[in-house]
């Protein structure tokens, strides 16, 4: 059995105050309450989309939002503290070099499957020629099981 949420979680709507939403839902409730009430000239928060105030009162929202400093924290990095420590950056001193390694020759899957029992299979060729193929392939195997 699922536990109801309290009445403390639910948020007023700002277009009716009789609309109780879940935080959760309330994007979607503004835009479909939007709808009925055209006359309603409400301006978002540049912080939270979800914040509507009249023009009056948007100045003063502004500069209260509780979304402020994460967006100005995004903005200026540099200014203001970071929340968490930055990283100290460290160098690993190593004696290994991997370019000093002495060259080898690349692996080539083609050439090792000419040269052991693996079975290969011609692809995007027409028929006649799939067909030599399976035919070279057969006296490639019968050549080399011969001990």
């Amino acid at each position: 059995m699922s536990a109801l949420p309290n009445v403390e979680e639910y948020v007023i709507c700002p277009y009716d105050s009789a609309h109780r939403i879940l935080p959760v839902r309330l994007t979607y409730h503004l835009t479909r309450c939007a709808k009925n009430f055209p006359s309603a000239k409400l301006v978002r928060c540049p912080y939270n989309s979800t914040h509507l105030h009249s023009v009056a009162d948007m100045q003063n929202h502004i500069i209260e939002c509780p979304n402020r400093l994460a967006a100005e924290r995004f903005k200026l990095p540099d200014v203001l503290p970071p929340v968490e420590p930055r990283p100290r950056e460290f160098l690993i001193e190593s004696a290994e070099d991997w370019d000093a390694e002495p060259p080898v020759q690349t692996y080539n899957p083609a050439a090792y499957c000419e040269n052991e029992l693996i079975i290969r299979n011609l692809q995007g060729a027409p028929p006649a020629a799939r067909r030599a193929f399976r035919e070279s392939e057969r006296r490639r195997f019968r050549e080399m099981n011969r001990f």
